[in-house]
């Protein structure tokens, strides 16, 4: 009887984070397409890696170049489809907190860029990179690691895979 509120409020927010996840992913699908869906979208985004100073090698900013969208596509497509959750929302959580450091570093440095995330697009914040920027990252952030630490999530194809309750309250009796 006492797993009765435990269970409940697991499932609850199993629920609610479903809109996280679907927002999220839909957010990286979007960042992922401006970077290689238009004709000359990787050239931008190269050109915004380059505009960072990080001094990378060319092989590893083609790698960046198109590793990063691939990277936020796919986990993207996992996190709404609710297919292997939590790790898709951990990996997306990384990048988000490299898209931090990098916006951090380039703050410090003085750098004049743009922020290169949604192609020409934009999501709550305008102009070049800013504390805005910064910010929505971190509250990104903050979304995404509700998904990694949450209880299993509702409408997932996880819950097709596996049916022990590994992340909440044991549903044994």
């Amino acid at each position: 009887m006492s797993d009765q509120p435990a269970k409940s409020s697991s499932n609850l927010f199993g629920l609610v984070g479903v809109p996280i996840r679907l927002f999220i992913g839909c957010i990286f699908i979007w960042a992922a397409w401006a970077k290689i869906g238009p004709a000359k979208g990787p050239q931008v985004f190269s050109t915004a890696i380059a505009a960072y100073k990080l001094n990378l090698p060319e092989h590893l900013n083609t790698l960046a170049t198109f590793g990063v969208p691939w990277t936020e596509a796919i986990a993207g497509v996992l996190l709404i489809l609710g297919a292997w959750t939590r790790a898709s929302a951990a990996v997306i959580a990384g990048m988000l907190l490299l898209f931090i450091g990098l916006g951090l570093s380039a703050t410090e440095r003085h750098l004049e860029i743009k922020c290169g995330c949604f192609g020409d697009g934009t999501l709550f914040c305008t102009g070049g990179l800013s504390w805005c920027h910064i910010w929505e990252n971190a509250f990104l952030t903050s979304l995404t690691l509700l998904v990694v630490f949450c209880a299993r999530p509702a409408f997932a194809l996880d819950n097709l895979c596996r049916r022990g309750d590994r992340c909440g309250p044991s549903s044994r009796k």
